[in-house]
């Protein structure tokens, strides 16, 4: 696969811990429309278009997600605009809360949260015509008010709904204690560049996307570092293309100050200081 954006990452499945493994499933195949690829007692794998997005493990630990650091959200990339007018339209038909909703000048999105509270971005990309870029690669977002009437008349009903085939996991957001810290360990563990920062919050990307990772300490400093089967994120998924370059950003990650380990012969695992899992595997 050559990745869009001359990038050299590729975001795919996003796992996270459930309490409610039933409901869950429910909320994102029956509310959402996503498929069931996989399923066994303990795990179900959802996606779109054959493609996984995310995986649901069942856990006993009854935490609260937003008391600890890890998910901001995960972030789906569907391919039209009028794919996100067609979910828009199904969510506020059903009357399934929205967080909110915005134009990032890059972007159009809406926000909404899974019944145990992990943030969920569903978003469409402008032409790269009408993205801010400046001469050193910089790419600036901003937060303005979403076009919610015009993408809502734009949408389709669909029975039975559907998500779009080609909806993929466009990038992940992370909440942590030190987002310049982060920002610069994500940099260097992933090779990413530095695309868009402000005082609490960074967003990096590989090539010229806007961004695949993000990170942002609005949080505080006082959240629970992620521990092992923790309810939320138990890991996210990047994919690269070849092992040369997974068995280099294994060599760069081993400077930084975070826990390696090779998963196999083509993925391994670093963990950062707040306990987030980055799980890196050459394409399936």
């Amino acid at each position: 696969m050559v990745y869009q954006y001359n990038s050299k990452i590729y975001l795919a499945e996003v796992a996270l811990n459930v309490k409610d493994l039933e409901s869950q499933t429910a909320f994102y195949h029956q509310l959402l429309g996503w498929e069931i690829l996989n399923q066994s007692e303990n795990q179900v794998l959802l996606g779109a278009g054959g493609k996984p997005l995310v995986r649901l493990i069942k856990t006993d630990d009854i935490s609260n997600p937003k008391q600890s650091y890890g998910l901001y959200h995960m972030a789906l990339l569907l391919p039209t605009r009028e794919d996100l007018a067609n979910v828009f339209k199904h969510l506020l038909d059903l009357k399934i809360p929205l967080v909110g909703g915005a134009d990032h000048g890059y972007s159009e999105a809406i926000y909404l949260e899974d019944l145990e509270g992990n943030g969920i971005e569903l978003y469409r990309d402008k032409p790269e015509a009408e993205w801010d870029v400046r001469e050193d690669g910089r790419i600036i977002g901003v937060t303005e008010e979403l076009s919610a009437q015009a993408i809502y008349e734009l949408g389709k009903e669909l029975d039975p709904f559907v998500i779009a085939e080609g909806t993929r996991m466009g990038h992940v957001h992370l909440s942590v204690k030190n987002s310049r810290e982060a920002s610069t360990f994500y940099q260097d563990s992933l090779g990413l560049e530095d695309k868009f920062t402000i005082p609490h919050a960074s967003w990096i990307a590989s090539g010229d996307y806007h961004h695949h990772l993000a990170v942002n300490e609005w949080g505080g400093k006082n959240l629970v570092r992620r521990k092992n089967g923790m309810v939320g994120l138990a890991y996210y998924v990047v994919e690269v293309e070849n092992k040369e370059f997974l068995v280099n950003l294994f060599m760069q990650a081993q400077d930084r100050q975070g826990q390696l380990r090779w998963i196999s012969s083509s993925e391994f695992s670093v963990t950062d200081k707040d306990g987030i899992v980055t799980r890196v595997r050459v394409e399936n």
